[in-house]
């Protein structure tokens, strides 16, 4: 029976993944001119979430997800599959990072001293740890995309060599991400690092950031920027990690927020609920499975776990500005909620409000680990015991893999990249 090409067209739009989408583009010449066309493909990814092909984490000790070591076992890559990408028999080995040693854009100097700063679209972010002895110095770093093999080293830039201290790197779409005959936002040849600046200028040290934009063909440019007086110092802000493709920071009761999409800073105040906001307190942020960020701490022995609600006026320094209320989703008594998993004491917690660190963050959950005490002799080798919460239901389960501190989300690349002929 023939169809139309607007019933197969219909169809298509149907398909779950673009896994699916270019299996169904294999199939015959007219479902591939279908599928080729950049109008259709603008309305599949308008229909479709972007496919998450696992996630890259910075590990420090072995692994069994371990793609990628460089030279030494205490400093690795790893890459752990998505569930969605196990259901579509996505080969985890083809988003190895081991094609950056093989293609010696490393430099060997950086044997084990390189780490993932961020990630985004099908774009991974690595920066260079080698300059080490001077920690605020401009880093070099390399945007790659494993899937293609396709990656980029770039060079700290020569005009912000001197008086400039570095603190972070991050990446965001390119410059052409608001154009609408545009079918991606980022890919290779386009996408921009964001580099935070502290530069002392005569005493007023703002903030400030400097940007590398790429662009087809190899082209590129730097720009540095004034962040603004709204933003403190970035030497004097916490990092309390990535949501949704925007990265938090806070000084006191000041947060900030890096939009991956825009590659701009903005800044506001911020209250919680039911909890200060001091010094003893660490605030972390991590993604519900909503997409939107979930502020946590572990003060006391007890997760909280805060979601942003409406800005509302109120009279700050200065002046009247609106505040951002973060609300108590739910609260978490750990000591409580881990008795019964394997290994558990309840030494663990220090009759229940004992300190927390965070091991690892993703999307709808947080690995803790309690402080475990230790004698002289066993500090040569530290215990540990570490659980994951689910940011949703609450639900704690033991955990054994040596991860990182955050997930960074690698997608398949988009557009797919359809070689036969659409003719």
């Amino acid at each position: 029976m023939h169809l139309s090409d607007e019933l197969v067209e219909s169809v298509l739009l149907r398909l779950d993944s673009t896994v699916s989408l270019i299996r169904a583009a294999s199939t015959c010449k007219p479902w591939r001119r279908i599928v080729a066309d950049a109008g259709f493909l603008r309305r599949f990814r308008g229909l479709h979430e972007p496919t998450v092909a696992g996630y890259y984490f910075d590990s420090r000790g072995e692994s069994p997800f371990a793609t990628l070591t460089m030279g030494r076992q205490e400093a690795a890559i790893c890459f752990r599959p998505s569930p969605s990408a196990a259901a579509l028999a996505i080969d985890a080995g083809s988003f190895s990072l081991a094609f950056l040693r093989d293609d010696d854009v490393l430099p060997s100097q950086w044997s084990s001293s390189w780490s993932v700063a961020d990630s985004r679209g099908s774009l991974v972010l690595l920066r260079s740890l080698a300059a080490g002895h001077a920690p605020f110095c401009f880093p070099e770093v390399v945007v790659c995309e494993p899937l293609t093999r396709r990656h980029r080293r770039i060079l700290p830039s020569p005009d912000f060599g001197t008086g400039c201290f570095f603190y972070g790197c991050y990446l965001a779409d390119g410059e052409a991400a608001g154009d609408s005959s545009s079918s991606s936002s980022i890919g290779m040849s386009n996408f921009r690092v964001v580099y935070e600046l502290y530069r002392d200028d005569g005493g007023a040290g703002l903030a400030r950031a400097a940007v590398f934009a790429a662009g087809a063909g190899g082209a590129h440019s730097w720009r540095e920027t004034s962040v603004g007086h709204a933003i403190p110092p970035f030497h004097r802000m916490s990092l309390m990690g990535r949501a949704g493709g925007s990265w938090y920071f806070h000084e006191g009761s000041t947060m900030a927020v890096l939009d991956g999409s825009t590659a701009e800073f903005s800044s506001s105040p911020f209250t919680l609920q039911q909890q200060p906001i001091h010094p003893g307190v660490y605030l972390y942020i991590a993604e519900g499975r909503d997409g939107e960020p979930r502020m946590f701490t572990t003060t006391g022995g007890i997760l909280t776990v805060l979601i942003k609600r409406a800005r509302r006026p109120a009279v700050v320094a200065g002046g009247e500005d609106d505040v951002e209320e973060w609300a108590v989703e739910k609260s978490v008594r750990l000591s409580e909620a881990t008795r019964g998993l394997p290994g558990y004491d309840a030494s663990f917690f220090g009759g229940g409000g004992g300190p927390m660190d965070v091991i690892t963050r993703g999307v709808g959950f947080v690995v803790l680990s309690p402080r475990i005490r230790t004698t002289k002799e066993e500090a040569a080798a530290p215990a540990r015991w570490w659980f994951a919460v689910d940011l949703e239901t609450a639900e704690v389960e033991r955990v054994h893999d040596d991860l990182g501190t955050i997930q960074f989300p690698c997608q398949l690349p988009w557009p797919p990249n359809l070689r036969a002929c659409p003719a």
